[in-house]
């Protein structure tokens, strides 16, 4: 019995039957005199079982009232050991005797796949490593493969070589292998399959894609495989776009074995580019010749809400309308204007259908109500309807009145006039309409001339104007000119940070034509130019704001300068920063640019656009922005890249940089578990550690640390997985850690890499607790003991650390809060 109590019954030792390569059958039961006790409690049995000796470790696999249970995911050629428990409440327990059983062996694991050590056009070059041999050591591996048909596999080698050599194969052509080992109970199962191909050359150009179907906004697109291509060899294809006429060069938007493919999110209505690449393990064939496809365009959007031109009249109105701003990429082939009378937007009914973006709709009704809508058609179809414009036709007005006669002397800029009162004897007032005679006429001595009307004005509504009468009025110097402004685009990128476009509208001439310009800037720089409406500044300083103002020239003299602008011309293009590598990795590289100082940089608004060679032969952008660092990822390791940086600001791109290489470190090798320790002896400790594979190709080597009060050191450096430690001092404690490192051969020597150090393994020599349970074993056990108790101890500490300091916050809060409110309070 355990724990020193006595028990009153017994258990008959454990019996194992059908015992099978990973499984076997347990059963037991209490002897005779015991299984009858009505008084007693309950009977629960506790099954376990241990793989490390009679006297190793148990792990019970079974708690209940059962007399048999199953066991499973045993290993091959395994020794076993078995013991039952019974518990009858928790102060009696009764452990039977250990019972022991052997399961059989059996064909090995399925082995790892075999891994290729080198190719040519004619062999392939494989190894393998074995599997685990389940109680019987492997004689022989057999290596299938399918011969590059694709089809059943046939064996190729049988032996106990872990190395073969295919020979005689074709060129660029796909062969699969599989791998079973073999022992004295048979052969296991075959491991996955490994597809290897041999060398070759690269593909032939492909013929250019075809169309398959074009969209509004995408383009599908088909192609063939090269002719004289191997079927077994796959390829893989890079389908290039470039807009046409854009200059922006070819760029890749498909990377794929698929022979078609659809590209999305174009422009409407627009021509684009394409060429096609095939790639195979040994490069890229040269590109297809170059096709061109076009998107289709799109229904047009919405006209303009209609607007009135000019006056509304009882029975006529010229209604007016504005394209659409979307016209679906292709022109506009007609409109059609729609008319509902008194609001009825049930009905609408087409008076015009043509060209002009106007018309003059002369059927209306005196005082009645109008709404129009217009709608555009282009060859793919029709628009929606505008919005509706909603007029009023006026009602009838009094009749006209006589010819305006003048009432004094004519000035330049005023004149009294006299109306004669309309034949209808009614209340009114007197309106006088006066505007700039026809085609600017002037009178025999150059004088402008104005048309002046009078109409008379009731409840009902306005008269028909009177005769026209002229009156003349004698000429001066023009108006201010209005509307100058800078135009943007009118001049190129490269010259503007020395140039600036303005434009203006003529002014009123008042009665002399106008023969000329002054444009003021700068430093009050006068120019003059003739009579046209627009000027670029030439030889202007880079970056620098100019203010500017224009006055017009006739026969009577100058205008008054109008209101100026200020506009500033660019900045000159910036020359390419210096660009550095301020991190190495083994997969990717952080690069840094920038000025060394302010030199002659005209405005803060920087981008940069970092490029790098790829693959296809040419640098493309892989970033673009203002950031003056940027880290390249998923790149091969110990691998030259190429860059260049150029940087854009308000004048545009500056030059391309020269050419800068930068190198990928090796891979470090990868973490290691903590080692294990195995005390051999009193004055002997062997420390074992896992193992790595060479690093394509690259010898590993370890470095063992050992952590103790005198400080860290190094105690062991090379290939080997295992060191034995000695002249260890009683009552210490050693940790022990390690790491893996990578040695090449550069032109200089031999280099090292290392990996990151293991988590740490505890050995103390102190003296075991006597008080300890049952079971321990010597010094390693007191260790981890010890280990624990410094874990809680150290979490203890921890608590009253954050105990002390939560209440150091809350008593100076307190205190924080006493004396705002004593504050306030006075």
């Amino acid at each position: 019995t355990e724990d020193g109590k006595s028990c009153c019954f017994n258990i008959e030792k454990p019996v194992v039957s059908d015992i099978q390569t990973r499984s076997a059958i347990i059963s037991w039961n209490l002897h005779d005199s015991e299984k009858y006790h009505q008084t007693e409690p309950p009977v629960t049995f506790e099954l376990a079982i241990s793989n490390s000796g009679k006297d190793g470790k148990y792990e019970n696999i079974y708690i209940g009232n059962g007399l048999t249970f199953t066991l499973l995911d045993l290993q091959p050629s395994m020794d076993y050991f078995l013991r039952v428990t019974t518990i009858r409440d928790s102060q009696q327990r009764t452990v039977s005797e250990v019972v022991s059983f052997s399961t059989p062996g059996c064909e090995p694991d399925p082995p790892l796949p075999p891994t290729l050590i080198n190719r040519s056009k004619s062999s392939l070059n494989l190894q393998w490593n074995g599997s685990n041999d389940n109680g019987s050591k492997i004689n022989s591996f057999l290596l299938e493969w399918d011969e590059g048909k694709g089809k059943d596999f046939k064996s190729c080698y049988t032996g106990t070589m872990k190395q073969h050599k295919i020979l005689k194969l074709n060129a660029s052509t796909k062969y699969s292998f599989r791998l079973a080992a073999k022992n004295n109970f048979g052969l296991s199962d075959f491991s996955e399959i490994a597809v290897f191909h041999t060398s070759g050359i690269m593909p032939p150009a492909p013929s250019p894609p075809k169309l398959k179907a074009a969209g509004i906004c995408n383009l599908s697109l088909e192609w063939c495989a090269p002719a004289n291509t191997n079927p077994n060899l796959s390829l893989t294809y890079v389908l290039e776009m470039e807009e046409a006429g854009s200059g922006l060069g070819f760029k890749p938007k498909y990377n794929g074995e698929d022979l078609s493919c659809t590209v999305r999110n174009l422009q409407r209505s627009t021509t684009y580019k394409f060429r096609i690449f095939a790639y195979n393990m040994e490069g890229r064939s040269n590109s297809s010749g170059e096709v061109k496809f076009t998107t289709c365009p799109d229904k047009p959007g919405s006209p303009t809400k209609p607007y009135i031109k000019g006056k509304i009249h009882a029975h006529k109105v010229k209604i007016g309308w504005e394209p659409p701003t979307d016209n679906g990429g292709t022109h506009i082939s007609s409109y059609s204007l729609e008319v509902s009378e008194n609001l009825d937007v049930n009905f609408w009914n087409i008076v015009y259908t043509g060209n002009t973006r106007e018309f003059l709709y002369n059927k209306l009704q005196p005082g009645t109500t109008y709404n129009l809508r217009v709608f555009c058609t282009s060859p793919v179809g029709q628009s929606q309807p505008s919005d509706i414009l909603t007029i009023q036709t006026p009602a009838l007005s009094p009749a006209y009145c006589q010819p305006s006669p003048l009432n004094g002397k004519t000035k330049s800029t005023e004149t009294k006039l006299q109306c004669e009162k309309p034949p209808a004897d009614i209340n009114f007032d007197t309106l006088i309409h006066v505007k700039k005679a026809k085609n600017d006429q002037e009178d025999t001595s150059g004088h402008p001339g104005s048309e002046v009307r009078c109409t008379a004005v009731n409840t009902v509504g306005v008269g028909m104007f009177g005769i026209t009468g002229v009156v003349t009025t004698p000429a001066t110097v023009p108006a201010v000119v209005p509307m100058l402004h800078e135009v943007e685009k009118k001049v190129s990128t490269k010259l503007a940070s020395s140039c600036i476009a303005i434009q203006w509208e003529e002014p009123d001439c008042h009665g002399s034509p106008i023969t000329g310009y002054n444009i003021e800037y700068g430093d009050r720089k006068i120019l003059t130019i003739g009579r046209k409406t627009e000027c670029v500044l030439k030889n202007l300083q880079p970056d620098t704001i100019y203010k500017i103002r224009i006055q017009a020239i006739n026969h009577y003299g100058l205008s008054p300068f109008s209101r100026p602008i200020r506009t500033k011309t660019k900045p000159l293009p910036l020359e390419p920063p210096q660009l550095d590598c301020v991190a190495y990795g083994h997969q990717s590289l952080k690069l840094k640019w920038g000025y060394s100082s302010a030199k002659g940089l005209l405005s803060n608004l920087i981008n940069y656009n970092l490029f790098m060679y790829s693959r296809s032969g040419r640098f493309s952008v892989i970033y673009h922005g203002p950031s003056q660092t940027h880290k390249v990822q998923r790149l091969g390791e110990y691998t030259q890249y190429k860059f260049k940086i150029q940087a854009c600001n308000e004048a545009g791109e500056g030059p391309l940089s020269r050419i800068y290489t930068f190198k990928t470190t090796k891979t470090p090798p990868a973490i290691l578990k903590a080692p294990k320790l195995h005390q051999l002896n009193n004055n002997i400790c062997k420390i074992k550690w896992e193992s790595l594979k060479p690093i394509k190709g690259d010898p590993v080597i370890y470095n063992l640390q050992l952590i103790s009060d005198k400080g860290t050191n190094l105690i062991y450096k090379g290939p080997n997985t295992s060191f034995s430690f000695s002249n260890f001092l009683s009552n210490t404690r050693y940790r022990f850690k390690v790491c893996a490192g990578r040695q090449y051969k550069i032109s200089t020597g031999m280099q090292e890499i290392w990996g990151p150090y293991s988590p740490s393994t505890l050995f103390s020599t102190h003296k075991p607790n006597p008080r300890a349970g049952r079971g321990g074993k010597g010094n390693k056990g007191s260790g981890s003991n010890e280990q624990k108790g410094e874990k809680s101890g150290m979490e203890i500490n921890d608590n009253i650390f954050v105990l002390i300091l939560m209440m150091g916050f809350a008593l100076t809060a307190i205190l924080c809060a006493v004396v705002i409110q004593s504050f306030l309070i006075k």
